[in-house]
């Protein structure tokens, strides 16, 4: 009955490990896969170190961007009020130049009318001194003998004088006029040259703007379209970090799960280590240096306790039956994986280290725990998998809180 017993209970646990494997997700219990979810896992968090990183570097890029984009913008503005202001001055210039165009024809008119009234007074003039001429008039003695008084004679005389000499001050003064109208037109038609010049310039520096406005312009739509790529970009990094984070939210689980799974296989039974290995002192150093790393700040209890778990394993079929077993076994301790422990040993532990370990070693152990963790990670963990459906971490275990640790056996 008792084979058969064996027999009967053994084809529960096949089914009910067949059961298992078609409920829930399979984790292989295995160092090796312990050891390959942890690369993995690390490589998952650098993934996302890396995205987050090209994140940053694209932020700063659109920022350096926009503001060159601002500062073109204002170039832009800037340029294109001054164009408005060289247009108005064109505008101005032409106007004045439609002035002076009209003071040149008015002037020029002016001119034409004192060239008219020149000619027609020097005709005139001709003419009387023509009849003059011919009519003896001018002849002072004939027109002494032809008057019939001295007073008729003086009074020609006063005549032919008052005739010559407004005839002379008519020509002079048309003359003068014609000069200064002359100088005037000369003004003018220099001050319409210097108008026109200046229109030139403006026209000029109008064009110059012009230029310069299409190629900041094309400089700014250069820029706005890096903006665009490079916000595309941050939209495509944004979609690769989520699911970077997903994957390696996923696979620390997945490491997580692994090393449950791997303490769950090694545990086996447990009663505790209750003294007589023999230890070198190189181990017992060991020993103090990894409580140093994990506890130091852990007071006299918690120290202790880190030190019994190692000798809990040192006494277990499941683990390596030595301390430096037990502590280099791979992924077992993290401060041993960073060079923690090595860096502890090269100065060499503290008193209050080496004394717990030389107690634990000697058997005054305060916990028959194989594992610890700490509360936080402990509590997270148990709620995460509470809150995924599943029995709590803290369900399937029966620990005990020792300052900030939980130490822990499977049930």
């Amino acid at each position: 009955m008792g084979e058969r017993l064996k027999k009967h209970l053994r084809a529960c646990l096949v089914m009910v490990l067949i059961f298992s494997l078609c409920t829930c997700t399979y984790v292989q219990a295995s160092q090796s896969e312990v050891d390959r979810l942890k690369e993995e896992s690390k490589n998952a968090s650098q993934a996302v170190d890396d995205i987050n990183s090209k994140k940053k570097e694209a932020e700063d890029s659109k920022n350096k961007l926009e503001s060159q984009a601002s500062d073109l913008s204002g170039q832009i503005n800037s340029l294109n009020n001054q164009i408005s202001t060289v247009t108005g001055e064109i505008t101005q210039a032409e106007e004045d130049i439609a002035a002076t165009e009209a003071d040149i024809e008015t002037l020029n008119g002016e001119i034409s009318d004192i060239e008219t009234s020149l000619d027609t007074q020097k005709e005139a003039m001709k003419l009387r001194i023509k009849y003059m001429y011919e009519n003896k008039s001018t002849n002072t003695l004939v027109n002494f003998l032809e008057c019939g008084s001295i007073s008729e004679f003086l009074q020609r005389l006063e005549y032919m004088a008052q005739i010559t000499t407004y005839d002379k001050d008519a020509v002079k003064k048309y003359k003068e006029t014609q000069d200064d109208l002359t100088e005037k037109k000369g003004d003018v038609e220099t001050k319409n040259a210097e108008l026109s010049a200046y229109k030139t310039n403006l026209a000029t520096k109008k064009s110059e703007l012009g230029t310069l406005v299409g190629s900041t312009t094309s400089a700014l739509d250069t820029t706005n379209s890096q903006i665009a790529d490079t916000n595309a970009m941050l939209e495509q990094l944004e979609k690769q970090l989520e699911d970077a984070k997903a994957y390696e939210k996923r696979i620390q689980k997945q490491y997580m799960d692994a090393q449950l799974a791997l303490s769950q296989k090694l545990a086996g039974e447990h009663g505790g280590y209750s003294g007589g290995y023999s230890t070198t002192d190189e181990e017992t150093l060991l020993l103090a240096a990894l409580i140093q790393a994990e506890a130091d700040n852990q007071g006299a209890d918690g120290r202790l306790a880190v030190g019994s778990v190692v000798m809990n394993r040192v006494a277990s079929s499941k683990f390596p039956n030595t301390v430096s077993g037990v502590i280099y076994s791979p992924g077992q301790f993290a401060p041993v994986t960073s060079g923690r422990v090595a860096l502890i040993l090269a100065n060499g532990p503290n008193s209050g280290c080496q004394y717990a370990a030389a107690q634990a070693i000697a058997g005054n152990t305060n916990t028959d725990a194989l594992f610890f963790f700490t509360v936080s990670y402990a509590q997270n963990l148990h709620d995460r998998q509470v809150a995924e459906g599943k029995e709590g971490f803290l369900d399937r275990t029966e620990g005990t809180i020792i300052n900030a640790h939980y130490f822990y056996n499977y049930k």
